[in-house]
């Protein structure tokens, strides 16, 4: 499940007696990768942490850690620590959002994913053959052992998709490694999700949530100092079948693809890890089930809702 993220960067201007911005682009696993740093080696360092942890979490890179996890029935393999690591921060946001983030329905977020991609779509499938595929998930079958750093997978057939939430933690990850080679300020734009290490020379790093149904224009801008963007939404991948317009985002609990008047969420946190799980879940989730989890759980998270009715686009901020 790939989320498009809608997120402008609006970088301040610069006036001539400050040192210059490098700015580097990159694709890595079908998504775009911009590092923006006063310091030169900045992007060679977040695209070196990038490579290594992609043939970890690479979902569909055949000898990946993860497929080869995948691959795998009722028996401990032996992984790497930054899988462990991930794996069990998506078993904490499954707990905290009461399961409307889960890592383990990977079948049923390829079933949507090939049923999206087939330009035809002929076939929707029913509540009982929805009801099948869901058998095939669950938290509780994904057995963690810290101590030996194995996983076992209880379920035949339990793909485990970390597509909500790997790529935030990448860029923690790089993160970790810009600070360990002590540079302190940059921007790290990963298909979307942001990360703004330190501050801009001359001010803090400046970012903007995109209009959903306005390319190119922004409904909100805000300065970031050592925090996180993340959004998720529906308005660049859906697809359509008789005359009903479906999301691309699959509820884990119906198994059908959420459907209301949300059209995109951005959550800004400490890190990326938490703002592209928490992205997620909040939109699949909905606005009063949002609201429900926001009394009952107190954060330092700024949250930024998106959603149409009859009269229009309206903003929420939380």
């Amino acid at each position: 499940m790939k989320k498009i993220l809608f997120i402008f960067l609006l970088l301040l201007l610069l006036d001539c007696a400050q040192p210059p911005l490098y700015k580097d682009k990159f694709v890595i696993s079908s998504t775009f990768l911009e590092v923006i740093s006063p310091y030169p080696d900045a992007a060679k360092i977040v695209y070196r942490e990038f490579k290594r942890l992609d043939k970890i979490f690479n979902l569909y890179a055949p000898y990946s850690e993860l497929s080869s996890l995948n691959r795998s029935y009722n028996k401990p393999v032996k992984v790497s620590k930054e899988l462990i690591e991930v794996i069990n921060l998506a078993s904490q946001v499954y707990q905290l959002t009461g399961g409307y983030f889960d890592v383990s329905r990977g079948a049923l977020y390829k079933f949507w994913k090939d049923l999206i991609n087939n330009k035809k779509k002929e076939f929707f499938p029913s509540s009982q053959v929805i009801e099948e595929i869901k058998k095939i998930g669950g938290m509780e079958y994904i057995l963690l052992d810290k101590e030996k750093g194995t996983i076992t997978i209880k379920k035949k057939g339990l793909i485990i998709d970390l597509g909500g939430i790997a790529k935030g933690y990448m860029i923690d990850k790089a993160v970790k490694k810009l600070k360990d080679a002590n540079i302190d300020s940059a921007l790290i734009n990963a298909g979307g999700d942001i990360y703004c290490l330190g501050k801009k020379e001359g001010g803090f790093w400046q970012v903007g949530i995109g209009d959903p149904l306005r390319k190119g224009e922004l409904v909100y801008s805000l300065k970031l100092y050592n925090q996180a963007i993340a959004t998720s939404g529906n308005y660049e991948q859906f697809f359509t079948y008789k005359g009903q317009t479906y999301s691309h985002l699959i509820n884990p609990f119906s198994g059908f693809p959420q459907r209301g008047n949300i059209l995109s969420v951005s959550v800004v946190a400490k890190n990326a890890t938490t703002a592209d799980s928490l992205a997620t879940a909040f939109f699949i989730m909905g606005i009063d089930k949002l609201k429900e989890f926001l009394s009952k759980n107190l954060s330092t998270l700024k949250i930024f809702v998106i959603t149409k009715d009859e009269k229009g686009e309206h903003l929420h901020i939380f």
